[in-house]
Protein backbone atom coordinates (compact mmCIF):
# COMPACT_ATOMS: atom_id res chain seq x y z
CA UNK A 1 0.00 0.00 0.00
CA UNK A 2 1.51 3.85 -1.05
CA UNK A 3 2.02 5.68 1.97
CA UNK A 4 0.85 9.61 1.82
CA UNK A 5 3.95 10.75 0.46
CA UNK A 6 3.91 8.50 -2.13
CA UNK A 7 0.72 9.19 -3.55
CA UNK A 8 1.98 12.59 -3.87
CA UNK A 9 5.09 11.16 -5.66
CA UNK A 10 2.62 9.42 -8.57
CA UNK A 11 0.83 12.37 -9.64
CA UNK A 12 3.09 15.08 -8.84
CA UNK A 13 5.69 16.66 -11.15
CA UNK A 14 9.12 16.91 -9.83
CA UNK A 15 9.31 20.64 -10.21
CA UNK A 16 5.49 21.09 -8.60
CA UNK A 17 5.64 24.09 -6.25
CA UNK A 18 6.90 23.13 -2.60
CA UNK A 19 4.54 25.80 -0.93
CA UNK A 20 0.74 26.60 -1.23
CA UNK A 21 -0.50 29.46 -3.36
CA UNK A 22 -3.13 31.32 -2.34
CA UNK A 23 -5.06 34.25 -2.69
CA UNK A 24 -7.49 35.59 0.23
CA UNK A 25 -9.65 32.94 2.07
CA UNK A 26 -13.46 33.99 1.57
CA UNK A 27 -14.92 33.48 -1.83
CA UNK A 28 -17.44 30.52 -3.49
CA UNK A 29 -14.18 28.24 -3.11
CA UNK A 30 -13.20 29.26 -0.06
CA UNK A 31 -10.64 26.46 1.34
CA UNK A 32 -10.85 24.75 -1.87
CA UNK A 33 -7.61 22.34 -2.33
CA UNK A 34 -6.70 22.01 -5.98
CA UNK A 35 -4.23 21.21 -8.68
CA UNK A 36 -3.28 22.33 -12.17
CA UNK A 37 -1.70 20.60 -15.01
CA UNK A 38 1.62 20.39 -16.06
CA UNK A 39 0.61 23.26 -19.12
CA UNK A 40 -0.75 26.21 -17.43
CA UNK A 41 1.76 29.00 -16.21
CA UNK A 42 1.96 29.17 -12.65
CA UNK A 43 3.44 32.52 -11.61
CA UNK A 44 7.50 32.18 -10.89
CA UNK A 45 6.85 28.44 -11.70
CA UNK A 46 8.27 27.13 -14.89
CA UNK A 47 6.32 24.28 -16.52
CA UNK A 48 7.16 20.86 -18.17
CA UNK A 49 4.54 20.32 -20.63
CA UNK A 50 5.18 16.75 -19.94
CA UNK A 51 8.80 16.66 -21.15
CA UNK A 52 11.86 17.04 -18.81
CA UNK A 53 14.14 19.02 -21.57
CA UNK A 54 11.06 21.34 -22.14
CA UNK A 55 11.14 22.33 -18.24
CA UNK A 56 15.03 23.07 -19.04
CA UNK A 57 14.04 26.02 -22.13
CA UNK A 58 11.05 26.93 -19.85
CA UNK A 59 11.00 30.21 -18.26
CA UNK A 60 9.71 30.92 -14.97
CA UNK A 61 5.48 32.41 -15.61
CA UNK A 62 5.16 36.26 -15.17
CA UNK A 63 1.64 35.63 -13.71
CA UNK A 64 -0.68 33.40 -13.64
CA UNK A 65 -2.91 32.37 -15.94
CA UNK A 66 -6.31 34.32 -16.05
CA UNK A 67 -8.08 31.11 -15.58
CA UNK A 68 -5.99 30.57 -12.49
CA UNK A 69 -6.16 34.09 -11.03
CA UNK A 70 -10.47 33.49 -10.94
CA UNK A 71 -10.06 30.64 -9.16
CA UNK A 72 -7.62 31.90 -6.23
CA UNK A 73 -9.38 35.12 -6.31
CA UNK A 74 -12.69 32.93 -4.99
CA UNK A 75 -10.63 30.96 -2.50
CA UNK A 76 -9.31 28.32 -3.34
CA UNK A 77 -5.72 26.67 -2.77
CA UNK A 78 -3.31 25.77 -5.06
CA UNK A 79 -1.65 22.31 -3.91
CA UNK A 80 1.01 21.91 -6.67
CA UNK A 81 1.33 20.86 -10.46
CA UNK A 82 0.11 17.66 -11.67
CA UNK A 83 1.58 14.93 -14.29
CA UNK A 84 0.22 14.46 -17.73
CA UNK A 85 0.87 12.98 -20.80
CA UNK A 86 4.37 14.19 -22.88
CA UNK A 87 3.42 17.09 -24.82
CA UNK A 88 -0.66 16.11 -23.87
CA UNK A 89 -0.21 13.57 -26.97
CA UNK A 90 -2.14 10.79 -25.19
CA UNK A 91 -5.58 9.61 -23.91
CA UNK A 92 -3.51 6.58 -22.41
CA UNK A 93 -1.87 8.39 -19.08
CA UNK A 94 1.58 7.15 -18.69
CA UNK A 95 4.19 9.17 -18.99
CA UNK A 96 7.77 7.72 -19.65
CA UNK A 97 9.42 10.53 -17.70
CA UNK A 98 7.65 11.25 -15.04
CA UNK A 99 5.99 7.47 -14.71
CA UNK A 100 2.00 6.34 -14.42
CA UNK A 101 0.01 8.06 -11.98
CA UNK A 102 -1.36 6.05 -9.18
CA UNK A 103 -5.36 4.73 -10.49
CA UNK A 104 -6.88 3.84 -6.91
CA UNK A 105 -10.24 3.28 -8.09
CA UNK A 106 -8.58 1.01 -10.59
CA UNK A 107 -5.46 -0.70 -8.92
CA UNK A 108 -3.06 -1.60 -11.71
CA UNK A 109 -4.55 0.17 -14.26
CA UNK A 110 -3.81 3.43 -15.88
CA UNK A 111 -5.81 7.16 -14.89
CA UNK A 112 -6.20 8.04 -18.35
CA UNK A 113 -4.85 10.92 -20.17
CA UNK A 114 -3.41 13.31 -20.99
CA UNK A 115 -4.65 14.83 -17.71
CA UNK A 116 -3.47 11.94 -15.69
CA UNK A 117 -2.25 13.37 -12.80
CA UNK A 118 -5.45 15.50 -12.03
CA UNK A 119 -7.35 12.87 -12.02
CA UNK A 120 -5.09 10.20 -10.38
CA UNK A 121 -4.80 12.48 -7.16
CA UNK A 122 -8.86 12.79 -7.29
CA UNK A 123 -8.64 8.86 -6.14
CA UNK A 124 -7.27 9.95 -2.94
CA UNK A 125 -9.25 12.16 -0.50
CA UNK A 126 -6.17 14.97 -0.59
CA UNK A 127 -7.90 17.52 -3.03
CA UNK A 128 -11.37 19.21 -3.68
CA UNK A 129 -11.04 19.56 -7.49
CA UNK A 130 -8.32 19.78 -9.90
CA UNK A 131 -7.78 21.37 -13.40
CA UNK A 132 -7.35 19.70 -16.91
CA UNK A 133 -7.49 20.14 -20.52
CA UNK A 134 -9.29 18.31 -23.23
CA UNK A 135 -8.33 18.19 -27.02
CA UNK A 136 -9.42 14.83 -28.20
CA UNK A 137 -10.67 13.34 -24.58
CA UNK A 138 -8.04 14.26 -21.80
CA UNK A 139 -10.40 15.02 -19.65
CA UNK A 140 -13.38 12.82 -20.16
CA UNK A 141 -11.09 9.65 -20.48
CA UNK A 142 -9.35 9.60 -17.20
CA UNK A 143 -12.39 11.59 -15.68
CA UNK A 144 -14.43 7.65 -16.59
CA UNK A 145 -11.34 5.69 -15.94
CA UNK A 146 -11.39 7.42 -12.52
CA UNK A 147 -14.32 7.69 -11.22
CA UNK A 148 -14.58 11.76 -11.61
CA UNK A 149 -17.17 14.38 -12.91
CA UNK A 150 -15.05 16.09 -15.49
CA UNK A 151 -16.32 18.42 -18.16
CA UNK A 152 -14.94 19.25 -21.78
CA UNK A 153 -16.54 22.53 -21.79
CA UNK A 154 -17.81 24.49 -25.00
CA UNK A 155 -14.61 25.13 -27.36
CA UNK A 156 -13.51 29.09 -26.12
CA UNK A 157 -15.87 28.84 -23.57
CA UNK A 158 -12.87 29.47 -20.86
CA UNK A 159 -10.10 31.29 -21.77
CA UNK A 160 -7.06 29.47 -22.19
CA UNK A 161 -4.92 32.76 -22.27
CA UNK A 162 -1.48 31.28 -20.16
CA UNK A 163 -2.03 27.87 -20.92
CA UNK A 164 0.22 26.05 -23.92
CA UNK A 165 -1.90 25.00 -26.57
CA UNK A 166 -1.63 21.77 -28.41
CA UNK A 167 -4.59 22.12 -30.89
CA UNK A 168 -5.89 25.61 -30.56
CA UNK A 169 -9.23 24.69 -32.59
CA UNK A 170 -9.66 21.69 -30.63
CA UNK A 171 -7.93 22.61 -26.72
CA UNK A 172 -10.68 23.14 -24.45
CA UNK A 173 -10.15 23.86 -20.10
CA UNK A 174 -12.03 21.52 -18.32
CA UNK A 175 -11.75 19.87 -14.35
CA UNK A 176 -12.74 16.93 -12.55
CA UNK A 177 -14.35 16.74 -9.31
CA UNK A 178 -15.30 13.71 -7.25
CA UNK A 179 -17.92 15.78 -6.10
CA UNK A 180 -21.11 17.24 -8.01
CA UNK A 181 -21.73 20.51 -5.87
CA UNK A 182 -18.16 21.82 -6.17
CA UNK A 183 -18.20 20.28 -9.71
CA UNK A 184 -21.02 22.97 -10.45
CA UNK A 185 -19.16 25.22 -8.42
CA UNK A 186 -16.42 25.53 -10.76
CA UNK A 187 -18.17 26.18 -14.04
CA UNK A 188 -19.84 29.67 -11.80
CA UNK A 189 -16.21 30.62 -12.00
CA UNK A 190 -14.49 29.43 -15.20
CA UNK A 191 -17.53 29.80 -17.63
CA UNK A 192 -18.00 32.82 -19.99
CA UNK A 193 -21.73 34.27 -18.55
CA UNK A 194 -22.02 36.56 -21.46
CA UNK A 195 -21.79 32.84 -23.79
CA UNK A 196 -24.81 30.91 -21.73
CA UNK A 197 -27.06 28.88 -23.85
CA UNK A 198 -30.63 30.82 -24.09
CA UNK A 199 -32.22 27.26 -25.08
CA UNK A 200 -33.69 25.23 -22.23
CA UNK A 201 -33.45 21.28 -21.85
CA UNK A 202 -36.14 19.25 -23.21
CA UNK A 203 -34.93 15.49 -23.07
CA UNK A 204 -32.61 12.89 -23.17
CA UNK A 205 -32.18 10.34 -25.82
CA UNK A 206 -29.52 7.45 -26.36
CA UNK A 207 -26.55 8.36 -29.17
CA UNK A 208 -27.52 4.63 -30.54
CA UNK A 209 -24.41 4.67 -32.78
CA UNK A 210 -22.18 5.38 -30.54
CA UNK A 211 -23.33 3.02 -27.48
CA UNK A 212 -23.01 0.00 -29.95
CA UNK A 213 -19.56 0.31 -30.14
CA UNK A 214 -18.81 -0.41 -26.46
CA UNK A 215 -17.94 -3.78 -25.25
CA UNK A 216 -20.95 -5.88 -24.77
CA UNK A 217 -20.66 -5.85 -20.56
CA UNK A 218 -20.73 -2.10 -21.00
CA UNK A 219 -23.61 -1.87 -23.50
CA UNK A 220 -25.43 -4.17 -20.34
CA UNK A 221 -24.56 -1.92 -17.44
CA UNK A 222 -25.44 1.23 -19.63
CA UNK A 223 -28.61 -0.09 -20.87
CA UNK A 224 -29.58 -1.34 -17.27
CA UNK A 225 -28.88 2.37 -15.40
CA UNK A 226 -30.74 4.41 -18.52
CA UNK A 227 -33.44 1.97 -18.81
CA UNK A 228 -34.39 1.93 -15.19
CA UNK A 229 -34.32 6.05 -15.19
CA UNK A 230 -36.03 6.60 -18.62
CA UNK A 231 -37.66 3.49 -19.74
CA UNK A 232 -39.60 5.64 -22.63
CA UNK A 233 -35.53 7.29 -23.74
CA UNK A 234 -35.85 7.47 -27.36
CA UNK A 235 -32.78 6.20 -29.55
CA UNK A 236 -31.05 8.42 -32.09
CA UNK A 237 -28.06 7.80 -34.44
CA UNK A 238 -25.77 11.22 -34.21
CA UNK A 239 -24.30 10.28 -37.42
CA UNK A 240 -24.26 8.58 -40.96
CA UNK A 241 -20.50 8.47 -40.79
CA UNK A 242 -18.49 5.58 -39.77
CA UNK A 243 -17.00 6.88 -35.95
CA UNK A 244 -13.56 5.37 -36.99
CA UNK A 245 -13.46 7.96 -40.00
CA UNK A 246 -14.24 10.68 -38.06
CA UNK A 247 -12.11 9.84 -35.54
CA UNK A 248 -9.36 9.83 -38.84
CA UNK A 249 -10.22 13.32 -39.78
CA UNK A 250 -10.24 14.49 -36.15
CA UNK A 251 -6.52 12.61 -36.03
CA UNK A 252 -5.26 14.42 -39.15
CA UNK A 253 -6.82 18.15 -38.47
CA UNK A 254 -5.14 17.36 -34.46
CA UNK A 255 -2.11 16.25 -35.77
CA UNK A 256 -1.96 19.47 -38.45
CA UNK A 257 -1.88 21.96 -35.64
CA UNK A 258 0.30 19.87 -33.67
CA UNK A 259 2.53 20.37 -36.30
CA UNK A 260 2.35 24.06 -36.10
CA UNK A 261 2.20 24.54 -32.44
CA UNK A 262 5.35 21.84 -30.79
CA UNK A 263 6.73 20.00 -33.49
CA UNK A 264 8.91 23.87 -34.42
CA UNK A 265 10.05 23.36 -30.49
CA UNK A 266 10.93 19.88 -30.98
CA UNK A 267 12.68 20.12 -34.08
CA UNK A 268 14.69 23.09 -32.73
CA UNK A 269 15.54 21.83 -29.33
CA UNK A 270 15.82 18.11 -29.84
CA UNK A 271 14.59 16.66 -26.49
CA UNK A 272 14.33 13.24 -25.95
CA UNK A 273 10.60 11.97 -26.17
CA UNK A 274 9.39 8.98 -25.40
CA UNK A 275 9.23 6.42 -28.33
CA UNK A 276 5.02 6.13 -28.15
CA UNK A 277 5.20 10.14 -28.34
CA UNK A 278 7.80 10.19 -30.79
CA UNK A 279 5.94 7.60 -33.32
CA UNK A 280 2.79 10.25 -32.82
CA UNK A 281 4.90 13.22 -33.55
CA UNK A 282 6.43 11.58 -36.30
CA UNK A 283 3.22 10.49 -38.11
CA UNK A 284 1.77 14.10 -37.17
CA UNK A 285 5.08 15.47 -39.48
CA UNK A 286 4.08 13.63 -42.66
CA UNK A 287 0.57 14.85 -42.65
CA UNK A 288 -0.01 16.96 -45.79
CA UNK A 289 -2.09 20.19 -46.54
CA UNK A 290 -4.28 18.57 -48.72
CA UNK A 291 -5.15 16.04 -45.99
CA UNK A 292 -5.49 18.86 -43.67
CA UNK A 293 -8.00 20.71 -46.41
CA UNK A 294 -10.08 17.69 -46.63
CA UNK A 295 -10.58 16.93 -42.86
CA UNK A 296 -11.39 20.42 -42.73
CA UNK A 297 -14.27 20.38 -44.78
CA UNK A 298 -15.48 17.12 -43.63
CA UNK A 299 -15.67 18.49 -40.17
CA UNK A 300 -17.75 21.77 -41.55
CA UNK A 301 -20.37 19.48 -43.04
CA UNK A 302 -20.22 16.99 -39.48
CA UNK A 303 -21.07 20.01 -37.92
CA UNK A 304 -24.17 20.25 -39.78
CA UNK A 305 -25.41 16.95 -40.02
CA UNK A 306 -25.12 16.93 -35.88
CA UNK A 307 -27.06 19.73 -35.85
CA UNK A 308 -29.61 18.27 -37.08
CA UNK A 309 -29.71 14.92 -35.31
CA UNK A 310 -28.72 16.65 -32.17
CA UNK A 311 -30.69 19.99 -32.21
CA UNK A 312 -30.42 22.50 -29.19
CA UNK A 313 -32.59 21.47 -26.24
CA UNK A 314 -31.68 17.54 -26.72
CA UNK A 315 -28.77 15.73 -25.00
CA UNK A 316 -27.52 12.90 -26.14
CA UNK A 317 -26.30 9.91 -23.21
CA UNK A 318 -23.70 7.56 -24.28
CA UNK A 319 -20.71 5.82 -22.23
CA UNK A 320 -18.15 7.66 -21.94
CA UNK A 321 -15.61 5.22 -23.15
CA UNK A 322 -15.75 2.05 -24.99
CA UNK A 323 -14.13 -0.35 -22.38
CA UNK A 324 -12.92 0.22 -18.33
CA UNK A 325 -9.13 0.95 -17.60
CA UNK A 326 -6.65 -0.89 -18.81
CA UNK A 327 -3.85 -2.70 -17.55
CA UNK A 328 -0.32 -0.31 -17.03
CA UNK A 329 2.66 -1.38 -19.17
CA UNK A 330 1.18 -2.48 -22.29
CA UNK A 331 2.86 -2.18 -25.63
CA UNK A 332 2.57 0.81 -28.00
CA UNK A 333 1.46 -1.81 -30.45
CA UNK A 334 -1.64 -2.25 -28.15
CA UNK A 335 -2.11 1.19 -26.93
CA UNK A 336 -2.63 2.58 -29.91
CA UNK A 337 -5.29 0.24 -30.58
CA UNK A 338 -7.27 1.17 -27.63
CA UNK A 339 -6.29 5.11 -28.10
CA UNK A 340 -8.18 3.93 -31.99
CA UNK A 341 -11.22 3.07 -30.31
CA UNK A 342 -11.17 5.52 -27.57
CA UNK A 343 -11.36 8.68 -30.18
CA UNK A 344 -14.38 7.50 -31.91
CA UNK A 345 -16.10 7.97 -28.83
CA UNK A 346 -14.50 11.33 -27.80
CA UNK A 347 -14.21 12.86 -31.15
CA UNK A 348 -17.63 14.42 -31.84
CA UNK A 349 -17.86 16.73 -29.04
CA UNK A 350 -14.09 18.02 -30.44
CA UNK A 351 -14.81 18.27 -34.12
CA UNK A 352 -18.09 19.96 -33.14
CA UNK A 353 -17.56 22.21 -30.37
CA UNK A 354 -19.77 20.79 -27.80
CA UNK A 355 -19.61 20.41 -24.50
CA UNK A 356 -19.30 16.93 -22.87
CA UNK A 357 -19.51 15.74 -19.29
CA UNK A 358 -18.71 12.72 -17.97
CA UNK A 359 -19.96 11.27 -14.63
CA UNK A 360 -19.30 8.05 -12.77
CA UNK A 361 -21.99 5.91 -12.55
CA UNK A 362 -21.06 2.26 -13.06
CA UNK A 363 -18.46 -0.49 -12.35
CA UNK A 364 -16.99 -3.56 -14.15
CA UNK A 365 -14.88 -5.86 -12.36
CA UNK A 366 -11.67 -3.28 -13.54
CA UNK A 367 -12.72 -0.41 -12.63
CA UNK A 368 -15.50 2.41 -13.13
CA UNK A 369 -16.94 3.42 -16.62
CA UNK A 370 -18.21 6.93 -17.29
CA UNK A 371 -21.39 8.14 -18.54
CA UNK A 372 -21.79 11.10 -20.89
CA UNK A 373 -23.81 13.94 -21.38
CA UNK A 374 -23.27 15.18 -25.07
CA UNK A 375 -24.98 18.86 -25.20
CA UNK A 376 -25.44 21.71 -27.77
CA UNK A 377 -23.08 24.74 -27.80
CA UNK A 378 -23.10 26.67 -24.94
CA UNK A 379 -25.56 24.60 -23.03
CA UNK A 380 -22.48 23.80 -20.30
CA UNK A 381 -24.19 25.31 -17.41
CA UNK A 382 -27.21 22.66 -18.50
CA UNK A 383 -25.25 20.44 -18.81
CA UNK A 384 -24.02 20.68 -15.15
CA UNK A 385 -27.85 21.19 -13.95
CA UNK A 386 -28.94 17.84 -15.57
CA UNK A 387 -25.52 16.03 -14.07
CA UNK A 388 -26.81 16.70 -10.67
CA UNK A 389 -29.35 14.56 -10.56
CA UNK A 390 -29.19 11.84 -13.59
Amino acid sequence: MLKYKEYQLSYLVPHSPKNSIFFNTSGALKNLNFLVKDMCKVKDHRTSCGNPDFYKKCLPADDHAPFLKKILEAGAILKGISICDEFFYSLIGENGHYGTPTNLNAPGCVPGGSSSGSAAALTTNLYDFTIGSDTGGSVRVPASFCGLFGIRPTHDRINTEGVYPMAPSFDTLGWFSKNINIFNKIGSILLNPNEKTEFSFKEFVIAEDILELASPEIIKLFNNYINDKFPEIKKIRLSKHNKEEIADNFRILQGGEIKENIIPWILENKPKISPEINNRIEMAMKITTDEINKAQNFREKLKVEIDKSLPKEIIALFPTTPFSSLKCGQSDEQLASYRKKLMEFTSIAGMTSRPQISMPKFKDNTGPIGISLLGWQYSDEVLLEKSTYL
